[in-house]
């Protein structure tokens, strides 16, 4: 299967959610020689998120992804523990390309994985950019690249339903800090960004 060259232009939205979990129940396999997840009084920051890359991207599909804040090479980045496509060329362009873990996986209802339900709150005046490092290893490789997103925002009350015996375990039970959902997001991701 082949996948596009980077770096990847995309467009689509988002519901992230962001919950505090003790650090030694955040996973950390694919992190870089060096790094580590920055923590608060013994917990870090993780983010989860729902994101539809819609027509206009490089690539048309779902994923559900964690993101973790870490401390890599003196500087703040983020780092991508766990991540599930419904895409074959995705996965395989996110592991040869950045050595992001993408996994296959099908969404919608039943899904083993997590589900979320969202009701908006309140929209966010103005669009909204934000970049930076992306920090990785996967088979061998510590890979580090550059992610450039941008997008309208509103707050949102996010309830996920996590069984607590998948992959996302760790956050059954737990409520999150801060919730948004991202409208008319452009991604830019990888060389160039």
């Amino acid at each position: 299967m082949r996948y596009p060259p980077e770096p990847w232009h995309m467009r689509g939205s988002a519901v992230i959610s962001v919950f505090r979990v003790p650090r030694d129940e955040v996973p950390q396999e694919h992190l870089p020689r060096g790094a580590r997840p920055i923590t608060l009084a013994g917990s870090a920051f993780v983010a989860v998120a729902f994101v539809s890359y819609e027509p206009g991207s490089v690539l048309t599909y779902e994923e559900l992804l964690v993101a973790v804040p870490v401390l890599d090479r003196g500087a703040v980045a983020v780092s991508v523990p766990q991540i599930w496509v419904d895409s074959e060329a995705s996965r395989r362009g996110g592991r040869e390309l950045w050595a992001i873990p993408k996994q296959l996986a099908r969404f919608g209802a039943g899904s083993s994985i997590a589900a979320v339900a969202v009701k908006s709150l309140l929209p966010l005046p103005g669009r909204w950019r934000f970049a930076g490092p992306i920090a990785q290893h996967l088979d061998g490789r510590d890979v580090r690249a550059r992610a450039v997103m941008s997008g309208r925002y509103r707050l949102v009350k996010a309830a996920w339903l996590v069984p607590a015996g998948g992959p996302l375990g760790y956050l059954t039970g737990r409520t999150p800090v801060v919730s948004v959902a991202m409208d008319d997001m452009r991604l830019t991701f990888g060389q160039g960004s």
